[in-house]
């Protein structure tokens, strides 16, 4: 992939997968609350069999919704995406109507009982979950216009793998950045791909887009790392990593800055 799109291409593709991880992120954090709604939809179906002292068909909307938010809550952790939040606000809309239908059965078959308050303020509280889910989904397809595909979301992990791992003394291409946040890079040609270590966020910028300055301070060497005129705190700069930085840049066409006496 890196040999088949220029810089920008990789800057976008890159931003899709970044984008669409904090999305996954988001979508299995949630996925607490709906296991919790499937465990409290099917104690509902439970408590209502207790009232009735014996099954009734209306309890099979509950059960089946329940059920199916304990399975969609596994698909959000398991497999995050926007369509587990749509089919989330589906079941739960769902169980708002079980209950209205529940409600209107059983105030026939008691002949003008009244519907029954608990139920009312549950019905109302899942229907505005169902609306915040319903509005979560609509935001995730905005930002889903376009996906990352398979491929691109292999490749990111492939090389964000690749460069956490690496050993500048054994990789000529490798960079060792331990500035906050801490950065391990890999360089490709033109590009640096930056990868930070605790985040595992993965960027890259182009070769006259990175600087780094050696400082030296009480007998030892410093890095101060530039990226588009961002400056990053000092931090320890190993021989390798400087050889193969220089190295990079050299070959660019650049010659690395000397080191300056603090």
């Amino acid at each position: 992939m890196a040999d088949s799109l220029n810089i920008d291409e990789m800057r976008a593709t890159l931003a899709r997968v970044s984008i669409y991880r904090k999305v996954c992120d988001g979508v299995r954090a949630s996925s607490g609350h709906t296991l919790f709604n499937g465990c409290f939809f099917l104690g509902i179906a439970y408590l209502n069999y207790n009232l009735l002292g014996k099954f009734h068909p209306v309890l099979l909307g509950p059960i089946i919704i329940g059920g199916g938010e304990i399975l969609v809550g596994i698909w959000k952790r398991l497999k995050p995406s926007p369509e587990c939040v749509l089919l989330d606000a589906i079941l739960q809309a769902c169980f708002v109507l079980s209950i209205a239908i529940r409600e209107y059965i059983w105030m026939q078959q008691a002949g003008g009982r009244q519907p029954s308050t608990l139920s009312i303020v549950i019905g109302l509280w899942v229907a505005y979950d169902a609306f915040n889910t319903f509005s979560y989904y609509l935001q995730l397809r905005r930002l889903f216009v376009e996906r990352p595909t398979a491929e691109h979301i292999a490749y990111v992990d492939d090389l964000s793998s690749e460069i956490e791992f690496s050993v500048p003394e054994n990789d000529p291409t490798a960079i060792d950045i331990p500035t906050k946040p801490r950065l391990k890079a890999k360089l490709m040609g033109d590009i640096a791909f930056l990868l930070e270590v605790e985040g595992r966020e993965l960027f890259l910028c182009a070769r006259p887009e990175m600087d780094i300055a050696r400082e030296s301070r009480a007998g030892k060497t410093y890095g101060v790392l530039t990226i588009l005129r961002e400056e990053y705190p000092p931090f320890p700069l190993d021989s390798a990593s400087w050889n193969n930085y220089a190295n990079w840049k050299t070959a660019g066409g650049e010659t690395p800055a000397p080191v300056t006496i603090l």
